[in-house]
């Protein structure tokens, strides 16, 4: 085979097969990233026929994590976390602690170290946010309130995991400082923490500083192309030189600089132009992960295999049911948590992978890991359509139904009416006026421009996302899903396009009021069922006039 291609192979192969059977598990209501694992698995050397580079394909990987982890910085919302604080931190402390100490106890018989037992309980923790956002969104639950606790509940055990990241090299410098004394141990200890503690400082002052200007004068030169690679370029440089000068995980150095972007003005369009980017090296992540699946060394191991699946699927998702239970939730939301929870993915498998490579977790322990996650990544959603009748089961089940006759309903505050959202693209003088008068009929109006210099000069008067609208995820990000009403004040017919094709596509019930810039533009608009045109020949006075005479409730026919 000719070296020169080996790369060519992994993609041609790897993605073909990983769209085949990532569309098959999608038909069967199974999370895609189970397809790409199995994918791997067909390429990787434990599989006949063809056998992808190894090598290579962990190379590849490594970018998909520095990708991920970024991402998972970059829309790392503590908030999130503060509306659950009471129930999360404490559950996810509780089950991951639980789970930690029984997997110690596991392997504590098979002759592994403490410090194996402890990462692998610890990856055995966290579950999937990958597959929990999609089964929570398959079956409408991600906007309860269980489906903020799932999620704030998965936004603790990924702090654990970023801290266990951070952890690993102090756990190999005590191992080569095992024989020396106490203060040798002690000053090894130190200096990490010392390094780590320097790079966060230097990161979220004079870094936060520099990102913020680099990014923000790539953003007036209005080139995605450029804006992209510089975001990209920081990425790397940030995770590489934390690797090299401050001697932690290229993850760990991703995840730190994802957090930094976020702090910016940029945060959204950085999101979007890297998540083409993201998905692809994620999909080359997950096929290495299932490349380097061994059947065998589970066979060999296989009551370890049956324990850690009981921990997955027992152990945590009891806790989970109890802890919930105890806070006087009612029996559904402990269920759904529970079973949202009952499961293990992406950042199991970077937890294992950087533990194997550093020498503290053994090769058994990632094929568990393995496993384990296509394992519980097949029956989570099959629990899920269990969940009526577990809740009539736990109905009959006397102590259970003692629980929710005793439970007195939590107090709730008193909450307000719900503002109808809206979102206005484009901040120039009649998006302001725009936004002022929707603010006026009580709505909850996002905007979004793309000129950088207006984002940072309204940002604290309106809620302003910096971005261009045609992108999906920019939308998503202002949630259109959700919206009752699209106003588009830009002129470029073409971005009018997009954006009402990606509007339709998260929400076909969305009404749409159009500015273009010329009259032979809006046969074009009426096609796409837009409810009011403007052309630019219309003041703006005349244009904010128009939308407050119409009936935003009703109204529909195309005028102009």
């Amino acid at each position: 085979m000719d070296p020169n291609i080996k790369i060519v192979l992994i993609l041609t192969f790897g993605f073909a097969l990983a769209s085949l059977l990532g569309y098959l598990v999608q038909r069967m209501k199974l999370p895609s990233l189970l397809g790409f694992l199995l994918a791997g698995y067909i390429i990787g050397p434990h599989f006949p026929g063809y056998e992808a580079d190894l090598k290579i394909a962990e190379q590849l990987a490594e970018i998909g994590v520095v990708l991920m982890l970024f991402s998972v910085g970059l829309h790392f919302k503590l908030e999130n976390l503060f509306k659950v604080k009471r129930i999360a931190i404490p559950g996810a402390i509780l089950q991951t602690g639980i789970a930690t100490i029984i997997t110690v106890l596991l392997v504590q018989p098979m002759g592994w170290s403490l410090q194996a037992g402890i990462i692998l309980g610890l990856a055995v923790g966290v579950a999937s946010t990958f597959v929990l956002a999609r089964v929570l969104s398959d079956n409408n639950l991600l906007d309860t309130k269980q489906g903020h606790i799932a999620i704030g509940w998965l936004i603790v055990e990924d702090i654990f995991t970023v801290v266990v990241l951070a952890l690993l090299p102090l756990m190999v410098a005590y191992n080569e400082s095992d024989q020396h004394s106490y203060f040798a141990v002690f000053k090894s200890v130190s200096f990490i923490l010392a390094k780590f503690a320097i790079l966060c400082f230097l990161m979220f002052t004079v870094g936060y500083r520099v990102v913020k200007f680099i990014l923000t004068k790539i953003a007036q030169s209005r080139s995605q192309e450029l804006f992209t690679l510089t975001v990209l370029a920081l990425v790397f440089l940030v995770a590489t030189g934390s690797a090299v000068v401050f001697g932690t995980s290229l993850a760990l150095g991703a995840f730190i600089s994802g957090m930094v972007i976020g702090k910016t003005n940029v945060k959204h369009q950085a999101a979007a132009n890297a998540l083409s980017l993201k998905e692809t090296f994620t999909v080359i992540f997950f096929l290495s992960v299932g490349m380097l699946l061994n059947p065998i060394a589970i066979k060999e191991d296989f009551g370890l295999f049956l324990g850690i699946m009981a921990v997955i699927l027992i152990i945590k998702p009891l806790v989970a049911f109890f802890l919930v239970l105890a806070f006087r939730f009612p029996t559904k939301v402990a269920l759904t948590v529970s079973l949202a929870l009952a499961q293990i993915g992406e950042f199991s498998f970077i937890l294992a992978e950087q533990a194997t490579r550093l020498k503290l977790l053994p090769d058994a322990g990632y094929d568990i890991i393995v496993a384990c996650s296509l394992l519980s990544i097949c029956i989570n959603p099959l629990l899920f359509r269990s969940l009526g009748p577990l809740e009539h089961l736990a109905h009959k089940i006397p102590f259970l139904s003692r629980i929710q006759k005793n439970r007195k309903p939590r107090a709730e505050k008193e909450s307000l009416v719900m503002k109808q959202k809206a979102i206005v693209i484009g901040y120039g003088p009649i998006g302001q006026e725009v936004t002022k008068l929707l603010k006026d009929l009580s709505y909850s109006p996002i905007v979004i421009e793309h000129n950088i210099d207006t984002v940072s000069h309204h940002h604290k008067d309106v809620h302003i996302i910096y971005g261009d609208a045609s992108l999906h995820d920019l939308l998503k990000e202002a949630d259109a899903e959700h919206s009752h009403l699209l106003v588009i004040t830009t002129l470029e017919i073409e971005s009018i396009e997009q954006v009402i094709e990606s509007a339709r596509q998260m929400n076909p019930k969305i009404k749409i009021l159009v500015r273009v810039r010329y009259l032979v533009d809006a046969p074009l608009m009426e096609k796409v069922k837009v409810q009011y045109v403007c052309c630019e020949q219309e003041s703006s006075k005349a244009f904010v006039e128009k939308i407050l005479s119409l009936d935003l409730e009703n109204f529909y026919p195309v005028s102009i």
